[in-house]
Protein backbone atom coordinates (compact mmCIF):
# COMPACT_ATOMS: atom_id res chain seq x y z
CA UNK A 1 0.00 0.00 0.00
CA UNK A 2 1.22 3.50 -0.82
CA UNK A 3 2.21 5.62 2.16
CA UNK A 4 1.24 8.88 0.44
CA UNK A 5 -1.34 9.45 3.20
CA UNK A 6 1.48 9.36 5.80
CA UNK A 7 3.18 12.34 4.15
CA UNK A 8 -0.21 14.04 3.81
CA UNK A 9 -1.05 13.68 7.51
CA UNK A 10 2.36 15.14 8.40
CA UNK A 11 1.63 18.09 6.10
CA UNK A 12 -1.84 18.48 7.65
CA UNK A 13 -0.36 18.56 11.17
CA UNK A 14 2.24 21.12 10.05
CA UNK A 15 -0.45 23.33 8.47
CA UNK A 16 -2.39 23.37 11.77
CA UNK A 17 0.73 24.06 13.89
CA UNK A 18 1.86 27.64 14.65
CA UNK A 19 5.18 28.10 16.45
CA UNK A 20 5.59 30.62 19.30
CA UNK A 21 9.23 31.23 18.34
CA UNK A 22 11.50 30.40 15.38
CA UNK A 23 11.60 26.70 14.55
CA UNK A 24 11.95 24.63 11.39
CA UNK A 25 10.42 21.25 11.94
CA UNK A 26 7.98 19.10 13.83
CA UNK A 27 9.30 15.76 15.05
CA UNK A 28 7.42 12.70 13.79
CA UNK A 29 7.64 9.05 14.75
CA UNK A 30 5.34 6.27 13.69
CA UNK A 31 4.71 2.58 14.21
CA UNK A 32 3.22 0.19 11.68
CA UNK A 33 -0.03 -1.42 12.80
CA UNK A 34 -0.39 -4.93 14.16
CA UNK A 35 -2.09 -7.37 11.88
CA UNK A 36 -5.05 -7.38 14.29
CA UNK A 37 -6.00 -3.70 14.54
CA UNK A 38 -4.84 -1.90 11.38
CA UNK A 39 -4.28 1.45 13.15
CA UNK A 40 -1.02 3.30 12.56
CA UNK A 41 0.33 5.00 15.66
CA UNK A 42 1.91 8.43 14.95
CA UNK A 43 3.61 10.85 17.33
CA UNK A 44 4.09 14.55 16.47
CA UNK A 45 6.09 16.77 18.83
CA UNK A 46 8.12 20.01 18.93
CA UNK A 47 11.75 19.65 17.89
CA UNK A 48 14.56 20.05 20.42
CA UNK A 49 16.83 23.00 19.64
CA UNK A 50 20.43 23.51 20.80
CA UNK A 51 21.50 27.09 21.52
CA UNK A 52 24.83 28.22 20.05
CA UNK A 53 26.34 31.48 21.32
CA UNK A 54 25.33 33.75 24.16
CA UNK A 55 25.12 32.92 27.85
CA UNK A 56 22.92 29.82 27.21
CA UNK A 57 25.41 28.27 24.77
CA UNK A 58 24.98 24.49 24.72
CA UNK A 59 21.56 24.51 26.42
CA UNK A 60 18.62 22.78 24.77
CA UNK A 61 15.13 24.25 24.43
CA UNK A 62 11.94 23.73 22.46
CA UNK A 63 9.33 26.15 21.20
CA UNK A 64 5.75 26.20 22.34
CA UNK A 65 3.02 26.19 19.72
CA UNK A 66 -0.66 26.59 18.98
CA UNK A 67 -2.53 23.80 17.19
CA UNK A 68 -5.76 24.45 15.28
CA UNK A 69 -7.83 21.39 16.19
CA UNK A 70 -10.87 22.42 14.12
CA UNK A 71 -8.75 22.84 11.00
CA UNK A 72 -7.17 19.41 11.58
CA UNK A 73 -10.57 17.77 11.98
CA UNK A 74 -11.70 18.98 8.52
CA UNK A 75 -9.70 16.08 7.01
CA UNK A 76 -9.80 13.62 9.90
CA UNK A 77 -12.73 11.31 10.72
CA UNK A 78 -12.53 11.10 14.52
CA UNK A 79 -13.75 8.23 16.63
CA UNK A 80 -12.20 9.79 19.74
CA UNK A 81 -10.33 12.98 20.67
CA UNK A 82 -8.78 13.11 24.15
CA UNK A 83 -6.27 15.10 26.17
CA UNK A 84 -3.98 13.63 28.80
CA UNK A 85 -1.81 15.66 31.17
CA UNK A 86 0.55 15.11 34.05
CA UNK A 87 1.73 11.58 33.33
CA UNK A 88 5.10 10.77 34.83
CA UNK A 89 6.68 8.90 31.90
CA UNK A 90 4.94 10.36 28.84
CA UNK A 91 4.52 14.04 27.94
CA UNK A 92 1.09 15.64 27.99
CA UNK A 93 -0.69 15.01 24.72
CA UNK A 94 -3.80 15.51 22.65
CA UNK A 95 -4.80 12.28 20.90
CA UNK A 96 -6.90 11.66 17.81
CA UNK A 97 -8.20 8.20 16.98
CA UNK A 98 -9.98 7.68 13.68
CA UNK A 99 -9.35 7.71 9.94
CA UNK A 100 -7.27 9.92 7.68
CA UNK A 101 -7.57 9.30 3.93
CA UNK A 102 -9.23 5.97 4.77
CA UNK A 103 -6.34 4.79 6.95
CA UNK A 104 -6.84 3.99 10.65
CA UNK A 105 -4.70 6.36 12.74
CA UNK A 106 -3.97 6.94 16.41
CA UNK A 107 -2.21 10.35 16.47
CA UNK A 108 -0.39 11.51 19.60
CA UNK A 109 0.06 15.27 19.42
CA UNK A 110 2.67 15.68 22.16
CA UNK A 111 2.56 19.06 23.88
CA UNK A 112 6.29 18.81 24.62
CA UNK A 113 9.06 16.62 23.20
CA UNK A 114 9.39 13.05 24.50
CA UNK A 115 12.23 12.45 26.97
CA UNK A 116 15.61 11.52 25.50
CA UNK A 117 14.82 13.25 22.19
CA UNK A 118 18.00 14.54 20.57
CA UNK A 119 18.34 18.11 19.28
CA UNK A 120 17.65 18.36 15.55
CA UNK A 121 17.91 22.15 15.22
CA UNK A 122 20.43 24.86 16.14
CA UNK A 123 19.41 28.31 17.37
CA UNK A 124 22.44 30.46 16.53
CA UNK A 125 22.63 33.61 18.65
CA UNK A 126 26.03 34.65 17.27
CA UNK A 127 24.84 36.93 14.48
CA UNK A 128 23.91 40.62 14.71
CA UNK A 129 20.53 40.12 13.00
CA UNK A 130 18.93 38.10 15.79
CA UNK A 131 18.57 34.34 16.24
CA UNK A 132 18.98 32.13 13.19
CA UNK A 133 17.51 28.62 13.23
CA UNK A 134 19.04 25.86 11.12
CA UNK A 135 19.10 22.07 10.98
CA UNK A 136 21.66 20.41 13.21
CA UNK A 137 24.20 18.49 11.17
Amino acid sequence: MSKKWLKEIQEKVANCWEWHSPALQIGFRYANPDQSDGFWEIWAYPAIQEIVGGKEDGETVWSGFDFNVLQFLTDFEPEAVDISTGRHVHPSELTFEGKFRGQGVYLHLCLEPPENTEATEIVDLGGSGGPVVRDKE
